[in-house]
């Protein structure tokens, strides 16, 4: 490495990591699911603001059909988590390029359209989905609206940033990755070992969630397979610019669960049955617990 790149990158890494702060959460044992807290109005509150914040440059999507499949994912998975008794707020964004999505205090969900494109199948959404509940009702969240909306895109961002490594080279793109960092005050990018177990914590939430709604939690590893070589290349780089583990470790992780989570499928799937034969649905309805871009349509 030459002398000056060098400088650069250990100046730009010094910078984030004064500004990545760990927090100590009780751990979430796998299998658990933890219980859902009440939306307060100052929960609420929180969710909008951060709505506001990424609304700016995401605007809401209005397409129907996106909104309601998402809508009803949710609605299936927060009730199969006993999650159900305060309203849960869906958006779409609009972002085609935005592999990505994001759930926060308050019940909100935001799901932009580049992973719509990207989840073929209602399993593969829920696999998506059921990570993002997972991680509100862990309570990983942060202190201000400010500083969650800004992890969200720092984490969008940090996407951007493994592509820029993937197509230029750790050196190559030095000049561009530094923009990318200074422009968003990156908290998310280096590789913090407190987030990276929140995501491998929310990772076993929404693999057991998503087996008790009746979803084969075999889904989740094709998924991550599938994103894996569609999108990364396999460099140990794309970890180190990146708040999420690298999808092989996450993948590796979820199989040594997936015995547990198949046995936890498979009595769901038996529980199911005899409504089926009755003609019924086998998960429960909501009505007017759930808003859709704010209200019920």
């Amino acid at each position: 490495m030459r002398p000056l790149r060098a400088a650069a990158l250990v100046a730009i890494c010094s910078t984030i990591v004064a500004l990545v702060g760990c927090s100590s959460r009780t751990p979430v044992t796998p299998g658990q699911i933890p219980a859902a807290d009440y939306v307060t109005p100052e929960d609420e509150a929180y969710g909008l603001q951060v709505l506001a914040a990424l609304s700016q440059r995401y605007p809401i999507e209005q397409n129907d059909q996106e909104v309601f499949r998402v809508r009803d994912l949710i609605e299936r998975l927060a009730h199969t988590a006993g999650a159900g008794s305060s309203p849960w707020n869906v958006y779409v964004l609009r972002g085609d390029d935005v592999v990505n999505a994001a759930a926060t205090r308050g019940n909100f969900v935001f799901v932009w359209t580049g992973m719509l494109n990207t989840a073929y199948t209602d399993p593969e959404l829920a696999t998506v989905l059921s990570h993002e509940i997972g991680h509100v009702l862990a309570d990983h969240t942060q202190t201000t609206p400010d500083e969650e909306a800004s992890h969200i895109f720092a984490d969008i961002s940090g996407n951007v940033a493994s592509s820029v490594v993937s197509t230029q080279g750790m050196y190559g793109g030095l000049a561009q990755l530094a923009g990318i960092l200074v422009s968003e005050g990156i908290k998310a990018l280096i590789v913090n070992p407190e987030v990276q177990r929140q995501e491998l914590e929310a990772d076993h939430i929404g693999l057991f969630l998503m087996a008790d709604a009746g979803f084969n939690p075999n889904e989740a590893i094709g998924f991550w397979t599938r994103l894996h070589e569609e999108h990364e290349n396999g460099s140990s780089s794309l970890q180190f610019f990146s708040s999420h583990p690298a999808t092989l470790d996450r993948i590796a992780a979820l199989e040594a669960l997936m015995p547990q989570a198949m046995a936890r499928y498979e009595a769901a799937c038996d529980a199911a049955r005899p409504a089926k034969k009755r003609g019924k649905r086998p998960v429960a309805q909501v009505g007017d617990s759930f808003a859709v871009g704010g209200t019920r349509p």
